[in-house]
């Protein structure tokens, strides 16, 4: 049953209980394939197996078995319930693909449906979840490679280059889209940061997400909008051989429209926890500002804004940890975020707009 409006509730539990056997399984049951090989990749709320295929299938849609193989992905009971919104961001992977963006591309089930909805009943626990498959993307995660000016500027350039190719497209699972994980969500974290036990964390969360109220959702109307990647993090961002160029984007997941200025400082986020360094972002902006200008009113909020995404990012993966300690990915940003965090609080605006090159 589809529930276009549906949005995680503190303790609904929505990861897939899957395992390896279930996957090959749902591989060989509604694609055809059998695989080698499958390795289970990091996920927050999904499950993602890569799988390497043997040549021999019964797939009528595939000409050719993809030597790096594919990545099956059992999506979380919540945002299974969208199939309007599973279907939109299919064609995005195929729009993107034909326009020279490097992503997944999807697969057909041997029904030629590009997702099917299957039931799964582990340890009692019974559930619909949709189920994909798409291309594996080779090369480096961007978390795996030293990270240089030359590489932030080049990630800075593809978020605007993306965004701005993705202009061009539209869907009407869009109009109506809600995730948790949307900057415009945040006033909605405050349901959520129990889960960080550091009252001094947890009062920081508070107050920045009160900022970002006051001073960020007040005037989104005056903001450039369209569709956006919605998460490019150091693992969704695949790098080439030499370290340098972005060889490919993965997971569209939280694709949505919003502000543009909000998929620069999602990346923004990311890049400068991956760098440890408040002061590396000034090469994500150079590189952005290549392509699209900031206006004024994009530099005064994108100290708060990328502050915000830190702290969201921080106050689901304590929530997450909680009801899934086994999930240790869950913790990948809590190791330095919080510290990163309170210094780039404390930064004043002008500081950060220096500090970042947009001070004129």
């Amino acid at each position: 049953m589809e529930d276009k409006n549906a949005v995680l509730m503190p303790g609904q539990i929505i990861r897939p209980p899957t395992n390896k056997q279930i996957a090959l399984e749902l591989l060989e049951q509604h694609y055809g394939l059998k695989a080698s090989s499958v390795t289970e990749l990091n996920a927050y709320d999904d499950r993602n197996y890569h799988v390497i295929c043997q040549e021999s299938h019964r797939n009528p849609y595939i000409k050719l078995i993809s030597k790096h193989g594919y990545v099956l992905k059992i999506i979380n009971s919540l945002d299974s319930r969208k199939g309007h919104v599973i279907e939109a961001q299919t064609e995005m992977l195929i729009y993107l693909n034909h326009r020279n963006i490097n992503c997944p591309s999807p697969i057909k089930t041997l029904k030629g449906s590009y997702y099917s909805l299957v039931q799964l009943n582990v340890d009692t626990r019974t559930d619909s979840y949709a189920i994909r498959l798409l291309v594996y993307q080779p090369g480096e995660m961007l978390n795996k490679v030293p990270i240089t000016s030359e590489l932030l500027r080049n990630v800075g350039n593809f978020t605007a280059r993306l965004d701005n190719v993705l202009m061009g497209f539209s869907h009407p699972a869009y109009t109506s889209h809600k995730t948790l994980w949307m900057l415009a969500s945040v006033p909605k974290l405050r349901q959520f940061t129990y889960a960080v036990k550091n009252t001094l964390e947890r009062d920081l969360a508070h107050e920045v997400i009160s900022v970002f109220e006051e001073e960020v959702l007040q005037v989104t109307s005056q903001l450039e909008q369209g569709i956006i990647h919605g998460d490019l993090n150091e693992q969704n961002i695949v790098v080439s051989s030499n370290g340098r160029e972005i060889a490919a984007v993965i997971d569209f997941g939280d694709s949505h429209i919003t502000c543009l200025i909000f998929e620069l400082a999602i990346t923004l986020c990311y890049m400068i926890l991956q760098a440890g360094d408040v002061m590396m972002g000034k090469y994500v902006v150079e590189g952005y500002q290549d392509v699209r200008k900031l206006t004024n009113l994009e530099k005064e909020i994108l100290k708060i804004t990328v502050c915000t995404r830190l702290c969201q990012s921080l106050v689901m993966g304590a929530y997450s940890h909680h009801h899934d300690p086994q999930n240790e990915y869950l913790l990948y940003t809590q190791k330095s975020g919080w510290s990163l965090l309170k210094k780039l609080w404390s930064l004043s605006q002008n500081e950060v707009l220096r500090d970042w090159g947009l001070l004129d």
